[in-house]
């Protein structure tokens, strides 16, 4: 078989103007008060097909690129009366920012081309005009302004992409609430960039046993997200494969053996914090993969404790990693204490000093936690701490995770006496407020016998649940609300959390020793209800920290 080889030859020269312009298809403003000079500029234009409008003062072309679309404009520097060109230019870039503008100036010193680029010019040509030069500037600005547009379109789509994939992965991950029976679970995630590495979970195994995890894969971004995507199914998968979970080192080493192989290249590895959280057999088991250790935190005497410094090494980052029993950590659960789980994110991140956070300092602001501080707070409240003191948040993904087994009834012993907790988690729907206020009602009847308070209780949480479903949540119905009932021999606290805007009644913060007293003759309805809600309570008051609200109304009994 016989090939013939054609040499062809492209001759850019003569392809350069004329072509381009016919892919361009550009139209052209002349501004000139010279009927020669737009008679020369429109002809080199035209054989060029380019299409071209033309006026003869700058108050003219001001008019014309609001009423049409051009992609450039040809401007005159020096015009008889009315508008030089440095003006038009200044006033056009002002109101038609993405319209490129050529000076066309006889004056060719430094000072005049300076002030060009100063009014917002994109180029210059000289005068008399040439037309290789006309067509060469003409053409590079319309290509370059049209790729930068592509450019911008291209960005945009990307945005896009990444709001979608971040919207895709927040799905994937559990809810910053959830509550189960004798179980209580708050959790607060942000990543550095739209999507993260980062990813923590609870698993329901039986009604008394869950699976709890925290994990940081290694970067950030997009390859750190899509990762973590990956690695959630897998732990799902082995979990399930796993389901008693009696080998939780088993289930490790076999996950190590998977990321390794299938998932991991250029030195990507996973830290994991992984325990069983076993009501009936009050225990919970944990074993860590080079992750930050789980801490404990006793409700009752507010003494922190740091419980795995040694850990094992992290998954994916070498071959046949065996994972030993040894080092599965056991301790009991008792129903006073809250366990926090967070990424290094939290502990790495410095002030303006330079100055880590650090493991000491998540301990010690830990140790101060207060009486109002619970499971569904303190991973809020760090962030909020760490915000207000200037600590960098915005280089890392940011997850902390906080649990706590619930006593059956809420009956817990505290140093200010026996104290009754209930929770209540709903979705932000108006058709739920009514139930979850009766449901209040019964309980606060049940504890205390007395059908009055009983009957002001449903008021409050029926009014309140309004306010935050129809101005904190603007009448989104799939976001959290959680109510907690606290009962002592002298005080009943109702308090709301809900993570909607943050939205702030007239006389938010209200605490009084009666009961606020007014007249609801004349007032506006929109104020009516936290009105009331004040006029029944003797304290009342909103917060906002770490982009959680919360809302305490207190009734002295």
């Amino acid at each position: 078989m016989n090939y013939v080889f054609v040499a062809t030859h492209v001759n850019l020269a003569n392809r350069t103007h004329k072509e381009a312009a016919m892919e361009l298809e550009a139209k052209v403003l002349i501004v000139d008060d010279d009927d020669l000079v737009i008679s020369i500029i429109k002809n080199i234009l035209k054989r060029d097909n380019y299409i071209s409008d033309y006026c003869h003062s700058g108050e003219e072309a001001l008019k014309m690129v609001q009423e049409n679309s051009y992609e450039l404009v040809l401007l005159d520097v020096n015009m008889g009366s009315g508008l030089d060109g440095y003006d038009t230019c200044k006033l056009m870039h002002k109101t038609q920012p993405d319209l490129p503008v050529i000076l066309v100036t006889a004056s060719q010193d430094d000072e005049s081309v300076n002030q060009g680029f100063e009014a917002g010019s994109a180029d210059y040509i000289k005068k008399p005009v040439s037309r290789l030069e006309l067509l060469a500037r003409v053409n590079n600005t319309i290509t370059l302004k049209r790729a930068e547009r592509r450019n911008l379109q291209l960005i945009d789509a990307l945005r896009k992409d990444l709001n979608t994939a971040a919207n895709i992965q927040q799905a994937m991950l559990p809810k910053w609430v959830y509550l189960d029976r004798e179980i209580l679970f708050s959790s607060y995630y942000e990543p550095c960039e739209a999507v993260g590495g980062d990813l923590f979970d609870r698993i329901k195994l039986s009604d008394s046993k869950y699976v709890v995890y925290i994990g940081d894969v290694s970067g950030h971004g997009v390859q750190a997200a899509l990762l973590m995507s990956a690695i959630k199914s897998t732990i799902m998968l082995m979990i399930e494969a796993y389901q008693d979970t009696k080998s939780m080192a088993e289930l490790f080493t076999k996950l190590n053996e998977s990321l390794y192989n299938n998932l991991f290249v250029h030195n990507n590895y996973l830290t994991l914090l992984m325990g069983v959280v076993d009501i009936e057999e009050q225990e919970i088991r944990f074993l860590n993969a080079g992750h930050p250790p789980l801490i404990k935190i006793d409700s009752l005497t507010g003494n922190v404790q740091v419980l795995d410094q040694k850990g094992s090494l992290p998954l994916g980052w070498m071959p046949n990693t065996m994972y030993r029993e040894d080092d599965v950590e056991r301790l009991p659960l008792c129903k006073t204490d809250i366990f926090l789980v967070f990424t290094d994110g939290i502990y790495e991140c410095t002030n303006t000093n330079n100055l880590q956070f650090g493991i000491e300092g998540i301990k010690e602001l830990l140790s101060r936690i207060s009486d109002r501080d619970t499971c569904i707070t303190i991973p809020f409240k760090i962030i909020d701490y760490l915000s207000k003191n200037q600590f960098e948040t915005s280089l890392d993904d940011f997850t902390l995770f906080s649990f706590q087994a619930l006593q059956a009834g809420g009956e817990i012993i505290m140093p200010e006496g026996i104290t009754r907790h209930h929770h209540f988690v709903l979705r932000s729907a108006l058709k739920e407020v009514g139930k979850t206020a009766q449901d209040c009602e019964r309980l606060v009847l049940e504890w205390t016998k007395d059908a009055h308070l009983a009957a002001k209780v449903e008021l409050i949480v029926d009014e309140f649940l309004n306010n935050i479903i129809t101005y904190g949540y603007n009448y989104q119905e799939d976001a959290e609300i959680v109510l907690e009932f606290r009962v002592k021999p002298d005080l009943l606290s109702i308090r709301f959390w809900d993570k909607g805007i943050e939205w702030v009644p007239e006389n938010l913060s209200y605490s009084i020793e009666e009961p606020y007293d007014f007249e609801l003759d004349g007032m506006d309805s929109s104020g009516r209800g936290v009105k009331i809600i004040m006029s029944m309570s003797n304290r009342f008051e909103r917060v906002r920290f770490g982009h959680l609200n919360e809302t305490k109304v207190e009734i002295d009994l």
